[in-house]
């Protein structure tokens, strides 16, 4: 039943959120002093909301569970289509004269927001209180299997209800201390049999391809979704094509460098520039407190500039508010010499969580929620830096980067990433450069929306900040 119900709550729910963007689209018009407009009853309750409908259906909005990001990425493309759609029927029903152009540009807007709010407020109730949700037995428990889990928490895209693994050698106990272990893979067919799951997951990507292909025919046939998880974690993935060769029985991969694109870089410059425009020009208040409140806390200028490698190895100078003492080498070196502790913390991290004996008062909580790097926006309208990207490495870790240098430097530095909203200062220097190696393999618009978004919630809980 939950795989019949499920689509009918997302289609009420959208039919709800797209009923109500029109009626604030009226209101907008009319409130903007736009002329009051009567349409017809069947246009408003049921076409045009049908048309959209049509086209999240045809889009597989219904039908797949996937990631919110993506979830709101098939939103947008099918409002795109739907408002098409709605131009073409209100022209041949002669109706096109009578809609005002306002209208028409609230109403897409309106009904993208309101389809997203509905959608992740459906998917948080559900989750929330384990509703709907579809039984999962995962092959494997090893590392894979911890990252999937941790994917299946922590995103409200998916509805999985782990019951439990099946694996021969299972390493990570702190997975079998919340899902039971069934059996080992041989107890696959059976385990599957008592338990009626419909849906299995095989998330040991090193495991020999015959007892794969073993493994994958003894339980076809009782269940109706197999997934896969290949050998292929940390290869970029976010433009991978597949294309079937069915008389050869092979699968063919290809992978895009979508950076090494032109029009890509364009799209990328263009976003940054308009996002950052609007968006200095809107905090320019608090950029200005900001600078009363260092100048009045320490002495030394408001402006911290400090060397940064950029995109094709060229240094420019970054722009930060100056949340240190000025002398704050020497402060540093004679705090490490008597607190050895401290020491080594610095050689694994390059920071200090914690205490830190060179930032100044005003500097600790614009640290904390990250308020000392607003003057990189200054940085992204120049161009030397985008809103997300790879960290900005100092000229001195050129030799701590490796050969992964020449990559991660193929795209300016961002003002977030990756690694901003992936632990931030809590992870080590070499996870830093493998989050920016992955992210330049893997580039998206939709990836750089999605990082942005997370980093409002990070730094506005002040995580990973010191």
């Amino acid at each position: 039943m939950r795989n019949h119900l499920m689509p009918l709550v997302l289609i009420f729910t959208d039919y709800i959120a797209i009923l109500l963007a029109e009626g604030e689209g009226f209101w907008l018009h009319w409130l903007l002093g736009g002329e009051r407009y009567t349409y017809t009853t069947s246009y408003v309750l049921v076409w045009i909301p049908l048309l959209f409908l049509l086209f999240l259906g045809s889009f597989r909005a219904y039908v797949r569970m996937r990631p919110l990001i993506m979830e709101i990425k098939k939103v947008l493309e099918s409002v795109l289509y739907g408002t098409m759609a709605c131009i073409i029927l209100l022209y041949f029903a002669k109706l096109s004269l009578s809609v005002s152009r306002g209208y028409m540009i609230l109403a897409p807007f309106l009904i993208c927001v309101n389809l997203i709010a509905f959608r992740i407020g459906a998917r948080i109730f559900l989750k929330k209180h384990n509703l709907l949700t579809v039984p999962v037995l995962i092959i494997g428990a090893g590392r894979t299997a911890k990252r999937l889990i941790r994917c299946f928490e922590g995103d409200i895209g998916f509805r999985y209800h782990v019951i439990g693994f099946l694996d021969d050698h299972p390493i990570v106990p702190e997975l079998l201390d919340k899902y039971p272990l069934l059996g080992n893979l041989d107890d696959a067919e059976q385990v599957i049999r008592e338990t009626g799951v419909q849906t299995v997951v095989i998330a040991i990507p090193g495991l020999d391809k015959d007892r794969l292909t073993t493994l994958i025919e003894s339980i076809q046939l009782y269940v109706r979704n197999i997934k896969y998880i290949p050998d292929l974690i940390e290869t970029p993935m976010a433009s991978i094509t597949v294309d079937n060769l069915f008389n050869e029985r092979m699968l063919m991969l290809g992978i895009n460098n979508n950076l090494a694109m032109k029009r890509n870089r364009i799209y990328k410059r263009c976003f940054d520039f308009a996002f950052t425009l609007v968006g200095t020009l809107l905090i320019s208040p608090i950029l200005l407190i900001l600078a009363i409140c260092i100048k009045l806390d320490s002495k030394g200028p408001v402006f911290y500039n400090a060397s940064r490698i950029g995109r094709n190895g060229q240094i420019f100078k970054c722009y930060k508010f100056r949340s240190m003492h000025m002398n704050s080498d020497t402060i540093l070196k004679n705090y490490l010499a008597e607190n050895p502790d401290n020491a080594e913390e610095w050689r694994i991290y390059a920071k200090l969580h914690g205490y830190d004996p060179r930032v100044t008062k005003t500097g600790v909580w614009m640290r904390k929620y990250s308020l000392d790097e607003l003057p990189q926006l200054f940085n992204v309208l120049l161009g030397n830096m985008s809103l997300v990207g790879p960290r900005p490495y100092l000229p001195r870790e050129k030799e701590d980067i490796g050969n992964n240098l020449g990559l991660i430097t193929q795209t300016t530095p961002g003002i977030t990433g990756y690694w901003q909203v992936n632990g931030r200062s809590d992870t080590t220097f070499a996870e830093r450069v493998e989050m920016d190696v992955w992210y330049v393999r893997n580039w998206s618009v939709w990836i750089d929306l999605m990082y942005l978004a997370k980093t409002f919630k990070e730094v506005f809980a002040g995580k990973g900040a010191y």
